[in-house]
């Protein structure tokens, strides 16, 4: 081989390796700019269509706990005084207690004491940012060990609710060694790894976000280490448990056919699974998956006045005009559960604790 091919060769290497190394700092520039937009702080709104403690206070009694996870408190509350089992309330992605309130009425009026919390980052725990989608595992593990050593809670049987990232944490966490009785999923994704690189391809596109795949995957795994491989699934087999997964057709966060646990159907072998695909029209699959169709159609009343008034204004909506909206939608209309749906969840989860007690 001459020179002149030689220092062609050794020109194209370089070139490739250089290409190489650009497209792969960018791409974790990129991503690193990713994570901190999608998983910054979430603080609580002023206004809700939903209902909050505020609006239940004098039916059900609370009191506040606190425990550390990964070097954060994090703070909650549990909710009521029944005597069926302590239930835990698992929020999504930038959410937090008192968006689950729907969920804590209707349990607490069933019976059970119920534990709610704030994941880091939210509300009024702890944390700079979110971190990522393995982060509620992390905290609701957390959780369940803070209850394990507390005296007011840890004999009484434990059940398990969540949606969204909560939907994963509360399947995933069968992978440790706690005591759960039965598991309620709703838009749950099976592993953080999934539910990004779905979220790269929406945001850049199916070519570009292939490409990304690697490097969300070592970005991921540089936050959370092994943590980050931990699967829904693998904790669903693991248990010998009731579990009950929910999702809905038209869910574009979750979608139920890729990322979505309901989309591992075949791979899970726990036979005591239950699976539930909403499929109504009315339905926003996502976010809405645990409301009624009434509720579901009042909501998109509250929606067109809601659109008027962007149409009016704008985003920079008047104060007065937004509180006005605000007092004017009836928020338990608004946060009306499917009662099939949720009647048979806590048959599951009653008979659950009495076979196991």
């Amino acid at each position: 081989m001459n020179a002149k091919k030689k220092k062609l060769i050794r020109t194209v290497i370089i070139s490739v390796i250089s290409t190489v190394v650009c497209f792969s700092v960018v791409s974790l520039i990129i991503i690193n700019h990713y994570f901190g937009e999608v998983f910054s702080r979430s603080e609580l709104t002023e206004y809700t269509p939903y209902i909050r403690y505020e609006d239940i206070k004098d039916e059900i009694p609370r009191y506040e706990i606190s425990f550390q996870s990964d070097g954060h408190t994090i703070k909650g509350n549990v909710y009521g005084n029944g005597n069926k089992g302590l239930l835990f309330a698992v929020h999504g992605l930038n959410s937090n207690e008192e968006e689950t309130m729907d969920v804590i009425h209707y349990f607490c009026k069933k019976g059970w004491t119920v534990l709610a919390y704030n994941h880091r980052g939210c509300f009024n725990s702890e944390g700079e940012n979110q971190k990522g989608l393995a982060q509620s595992l992390i905290d609701l593990d957390s959780a369940l060990t803070f209850c394990e050593n507390d005296e007011r809670l840890k004999n009484m049987p434990k059940v398990l609710f969540g949606h969204s990232m909560g939907g994963y944490a509360v399947c995933s966490v069968l992978n440790f060694n706690h005591d759960i009785k039965a598991v309620a999923s709703f838009s749950g994704y099976n592993t953080p790894h999934e539910e990004l690189c779905f979220f790269v391809r929406k945001f850049v596109g199916d070519v570009f976000g292939v490409t990304q795949y690697p490097f969300m995957w070592i970005y991921n795994k540089l936050l959370f280490g092994d943590m980050a491989d931990i699967s829904a699934v693998g904790g669903i087999n693991k248990a010998d448990i009731p579990i009950t997964i929910v999702h809905g057709d038209n869910d574009t966060i979750v979608p139920h056919d890729s990322a979505g646990i309901i989309a591992h159907k075949e791979q899970i072998t726990n036979p005591d699974v239950k699976y539930i695909l909403r499929t109504e029209d009315v339905v926003d699959s996502h976010t809405k998956v645990i409301y009624s169709d009434k509720a579901a159609e009042y909501s998109k009343e509250a929606d067109k006045r809601m659109d008027e008034l962007k149409k009016k204004y704008g985003e920079e909506i008047p104060y007065n005009e937004l509180k006005a909206y605000y007092d004017s939608i009836d928020k338990f209309r608004m946060s009306e559960l499917d009662e099939e749906i949720f009647d048979s969840i806590n048959k599951t989860f009653e008979a659950a604790v009495a076979d196991k007690n």
